[in-house]
């Protein structure tokens, strides 16, 4: 991840999306998640959330 990743302007409508319910959001493009992806997945912290996780 870069700096530039961070900075990108989110071209979501929060507002709209707040007003629905989550039974009108379309979920139909994300793919299930099986146990193999969860076998596979990793865990990964960005640096600055890292330093406070470790310190608690």
């Amino acid at each position: 991840m870069s700096k530039n990743d961070l900075n990108n302007i989110s071209r979501t409508n929060w507002e709209a999306l707040k007003s629905m319910s989550d039974d009108d959001i379309d979920y139909s493009d994300i793919p299930p998640l099986t146990d193999e992806f969860f076998e596979k997945a990793t865990l990964r912290v960005p640096a600055t959330q890292e330093q406070t996780i470790n310190s608690a």
